[in-house]
């Protein structure tokens, strides 16, 4: 029995995939544009259609790690090309995609469970860099959803046939009228950030495994 499928983690671990389903969808993302290649660099630029700074993202990665922030389109050429280098066995066949960069001081993280919302954190941009991850050092706190944000976090949990997930957002400036900007699903969220700033609400791994008492839930 897996908590999620296969399906579920390979479209989560797989950012290109993601931003497929987010768009199939009609999820509210940051521009984004897929490069093909080394040469393609110029024309996803121009698909994207925005100012520098600009986010590149490897297909692949967690913990912040494969996510640059990019300044200039020279920078980028030789970002893409270090990528994509056939010298580079590591990352021969790395999938790239370049994104809006949506300045925010936070991103949040939502734990779903099966269509119902364990948690939710504020993840603070982390000082002198561009990212938010607990991995990096941000310190987590309590972040309360509004109806709009709590339901968008289901849905993309829905989305990708996800039991378990960690839905990742930039929220909108006006949060309960407009969508919050959905940047991935984590199909193996980890709970001790969650758990450590929701301590005075309860333990979010306790909810967890008491709903997961429930056997209909399960995936076989």
């Amino acid at each position: 029995t897996l908590v999620n499928n296969m399906l579920c983690h390979n479209l989560c671990s797989d950012k290109v995939m993601t931003q497929i389903i987010f768009d199939r969808h009609d999820f509210n993302t940051p521009k984004t544009s897929l490069v093909t290649h080394s040469e393609d660099t110029e024309r996803a630029l121009k698909e994207l259609d925005s100012e520098f700074p600009i986010i590149l993202k490897t297909g692949t990665g967690t913990n912040g790690i494969g996510v640059i922030l990019v300044e200039s389109a020279k920078s980028l050429q030789s970002i893409v090309q270090l990528l994509s280098s056939p010298f580079n066995k590591d990352n021969e066949y790395t999938d790239i995609l370049l994104q809006e960069y949506i300045k925010s001081d936070y991103d949040v993280r939502v734990v779903v469970l099966k269509d119902e919302v364990m948690g939710a954190i504020k993840r603070p941009v982390v000082k002198g860099d561009f990212r938010s991850n607990i991995s990096q050092g941000s310190i987590p706190s309590p972040h309360k959803l509004t109806k709009l944000e709590e339901e968008e976090s289901i849905r993309a949990a829905q989305a990708v046939d996800g039991i378990l997930v960690g839905v990742d957002f930039i929220p909108s400036k006006n949060r309960e009228k407009d969508p919050p900007y959905l940047l991935e699903v984590n199909n193996v969220p980890g709970l001790s950030g969650v758990e450590e700033a929701l301590k005075s609400e309860g333990s979010v791994v306790k909810k967890v495994l008491t709903k997961l008492k429930d056997r209909s839930l399960w995936k076989q």
